[in-house]
């Protein structure tokens, strides 16, 4: 069930409202496919690109992921609090924009941030009580009252809000770029031997390629065997007899007549 992403942030008071015909492993589903994303996404980035700053007072790839690793935490706190029916313990105010962000952590300390993140998850909801509170809420300063399946569903859609803000930082002027093989210079590549047709003329390529279009003739073994015996040989003497043997009698039986 993907998420609608566009439609919910555009009409966020729906976040809550889809949550509550979710059971819980689909919210649980949820919420690990938007870890395995970012996760994914790590894996193609190095150190430096996941510390760049595009700008001042602009978060880095690193803070983004470490303060939604912190959010996390604390969302999952709130959850467990709400399906118990503790929701006045619960103080909204603590939810402050950008907590946690660190620019110091490791592309490894992002990767273990996030498995940490799918423990939690999964061990708050094996520890749900048999009759959990789905009717208390605490709210959110955009998204309104979100009970514990709206907040499990908001972390969802939290996630992916932060994963295309570090797209935007990969498209940000001034991103490094990865270096790979396809940008080192023309010396440092080395010939192939198996790529012979590199070392053929041009007309002998073309050769090549057009023998390689045509499809094979497939013919009886004898017949094949027969035109490769006979292809580019003289007539023999006996042929050569037989013929004019031939011609002599179509030549006799016209005089007869």
């Amino acid at each position: 069930m993907p998420l609608p992403l566009n439609e919910l942030i555009d009409h966020l008071e729906l976040v809550n409202q889809r949550a509550q015909a979710l059971d819980w492993d689909e919210l649980l589903f949820e919420y690990e496919r938007a870890l395995d994303d970012m996760q994914a996404w790590l894996r193609g980035l190095n150190e430096e690109q996941i510390h760049f700053r595009p700008a001042d007072r602009v978060y880095s790839i690193a803070e983004i992921v470490t303060h939604n690793s912190f959010s996390d935490e604390m969302f999952w706190a709130w959850l467990s609090l709400l399906v118990q029916g503790r929701g006045a313990e619960i103080d909204p105010q603590t939810l402050i924009s950008g907590a946690g962000a660190r620019n110091t952590a490791s592309r490894l300390d992002l990767e273990a941030l996030n498995e940490a993140g799918r423990t939690l998850a999964r061990n708050t909801i094996d520890a749900l009580p048999p009759m959990p509170d789905l009717a208390a809420t605490a709210s959110h300063p955009d998204f309104g009252a979100l009970t514990a399946k709206g907040w499990l569903y908001f972390m969802c859609l939290h996630r992916s809000m932060h994963r295309y803000q570090c797209e935007s930082v990969i498209d940000a002027p001034g991103f490094p770029r990865s270096t790979s093989v396809q940008t080192q210079p023309r010396e440092a590549y080395q010939s192939s031997e198996r790529k012979t047709w590199l070392g053929q003329e041009p007309g002998r390529k073309q050769e090549v390629a057009q023998a390689k279009k045509q499809p094979a003739k497939h013919s009886p073994t004898g017949a094949l065997r027969g035109k490769q015996a006979t292809k580019g040989k003289p007539h023999s003497a006996k042929a050569s007899t037989a013929k004019k043997r031939a011609t002599g009698k179509k030549k006799t039986a016209a005089r007869s007549k």
